[in-house]
């Protein structure tokens, strides 16, 4: 694991696959990772990378094994009873600090084309990134517009990133208040790596929608792994220490804020360019991840601010795990 200060005190760690043997012209992929859910999460894709021509660069978000903790400062200014404003002000310090990140990489690796992706609850952090453009240096926005072609919103949550649950309910194991505090996070981790092969997908009916799928339709993501494997890409102190307020029902409206800043302001689009903005989602994910690519499409037309919206056919949450070529395909597609 290799690390890079992006202030005096900050500082982010992460893997990389390294750059593709006797390839010049090859694409660099930087992937935020998600609740609980570390950069470990996406190592058959990393394994795979050099030899199918690509580089897979994978941060560890702060609060995950090798980055900067946040201070007691931050984590003050982070608590959902602040004001909305003040709140959305400190999660879009964190996008500035990602995209410094980024910056980093470029100058240390060379990076020549950068696709730069948020997967899950890192999907918030991508539009924090993308809402921060306009904080930085212009020699550190000229770096970031020239090597970054594409954004990608990978299985966006609809709670994740402000989008109130649609019409017919549904179910999150992390909010049902008749489980016990201690059962939401086993519940949540035997939730979020099924598949669940919702109907007749073209016509976008929320009632469609499988929102619990007991017993599993196909072994779950993961199951074919040792515990200790397992271990190796996930930390369970980084909900309770803070990642669970960002998934929290009272962020939404931060989360709300952040991403119409990043995904539906013309200025902020404007300052990116030509940066392709994109959404993939696996067809048999989680119902809210669907829920979250309808809604996002939905305001895209109407704003008149483009997103290419592409669904991932028999993938899951973890197709990094399950279907990595196949991942790897669809990201570059979105070039």
């Amino acid at each position: 694991m290799q690390k890079t200060k992006v202030t005096e005190n900050i500082e982010f760690a992460y893997h990389d696959s390294g750059a593709p043997p006797d390839k010049d012209d090859y694409c660099s992929i930087i992937v935020i990772h998600g609740y609980t859910y570390h950069s470990g999460t996406f190592s058959r894709m990393s394994q795979q990378a050099s030899s199918i021509g690509h580089r897979l660069i994978l941060p560890n978000r702060r609060l995950y094994p090798g980055s900067t903790p946040y201070t007691e400062e931050e984590s003050k200014a982070f608590d959902l009873t602040n004001p909305t404003e003040e709140v959305a002000k400190a999660f879009l310090k964190e996008g500035e600090y990602l995209l410094l990140f980024v910056s980093n990489l470029i100058e240390k690796h060379s990076l020549k084309k950068v696709i730069l992706v948020g997967w899950s609850l890192g999907t918030m952090f991508l539009c924090s990134a993308i809402g921060s453009i306009t904080t930085l240096t212009d020699d550190t926005k000229s770096r970031l517009l020239r090597t970054i072609r594409a954004f990608v919103f990978w299985d966006p949550p609809a709670t994740v990133i402000g989008i109130p649950s649609p019409p017919s309910g549904g179910w999150t194991p992390l909010f049902d208040e008749t489980l016990a505090a201690e059962q939401k996070g086993q519940a949540f981790g035997e939730w979020v790596v099924q598949y669940y092969p919702h109907p007749e997908m073209e016509k976008k009916d929320c009632y469609n929608l499988i929102y619990k799928m007991a017993p599993p339709v196909k072994p779950p993501t993961f199951s074919d792994i040792p515990v200790k494997e397992l271990l190796s890409k996930i930390d369970l102190s980084a909900g309770p220490n803070g990642d669970s307020r960002f998934v929290n029902l009272l962020f939404q409206p931060v989360a709300n804020k952040i991403k119409d800043l990043a995904l539906f302001t013309p200025g902020i689009r404007e300052a990116w360019h030509d940066t392709s903005f994109n959404i993939i989602y696996g067809e048999e994910t989680i119902y809210n991840v669907v829920w979250a690519a309808w809604q996002l499409e939905a305001e895209a037309e109407r704003t008149g601010l483009p997103l290419k919206i592409g669904g991932i056919p028999g993938a899951n949450h973890f197709p990094m795990h399950d279907l990595p070529k196949v991942t790897f395909d669809t990201l570059l597609a979105c070039l």
